[in-house]
């Protein structure tokens, strides 16, 4: 964990028509999330319906969600990618407990890091803020009413991150807890996607 909860540092942020949000060079897709996905009637019938869904509600595994960015073609620009964990990083309203080791299974993440990470969520837990359809996240304002329901019963608010640890792993950030770690590529998680301004 760092050394502080908060880190001081200079960090420019605007917000471009709503929907996408600039923080120093980083360029970030603030589209809404949602479960409720809203299709036309062409997709709703297309032979694609299935690929639909999952790339409006942008919860995928780490291969799609990479293939997700570079496709993505969004307010004129086609250079979007797959955030990295220090592009998400900027995102949260406190210090990323990163949870990070050669662990291959929960139990083994658990021995190296499970304290750890349970006395930073609960000293995070007073920061997170709730969203207009409840979420209890740790992002920033900006942020906040695109993200998808994330709370005690909608646990699962994990982002991907491009960072590969190798073929099977990937990271993800937890904006509920905030706490990243190594994830299996084949997991679902949400998708966030950056480009350079």
């Amino acid at each position: 964990m760092k050394s502080s909860l908060f880190s001081m540092c200079i960090v420019s942020i605007s917000i471009f028509a709503n929907d996408v949000v600039i923080i120093n060079d980083t360029m970030y897709q603030n589209q809404s999330f949602s479960k409720k996905v809203e299709l036309t009637e062409k997709e709703k019938f297309g032979p694609n319906f299935l690929d639909t869904i999952v790339k409006k509600s942008r919860n995928m595994n780490w291969e799609l969600a990479k293939g997700y960015c570079e496709d993505l073609e969004y307010k004129g620009f086609s250079d979007w990618k797959l955030s990295t964990h220090q592009e998400l990083e900027k995102i949260s309203r406190v210090d990323i407990y990163y949870g990070l080791g050669d662990y291959e299974n929960f139990d083994d993440y658990a021995k190296q890091h499970l304290e750890n990470a349970k006395a930073h969520v609960a000293l995070i837990k007073p920061h997170r803020h709730k969203s207009k359809i409840g979420s209890e996240l740790t992002v920033k304002e900006e942020f906040l009413e695109e993200m998808p329901l994330i709370n005690d019963r909608h646990m699962m608010g994990e982002f991907w991150a491009s960072d590969e640890r190798d073929q099977n792993y990937a990271m993800t950030l937890d904006f509920r807890n905030a706490v990243a770690w190594w994830t299996t590529k084949d997991r679902k998680a949400y998708v966030l996607c950056t480009r350079q301004k």
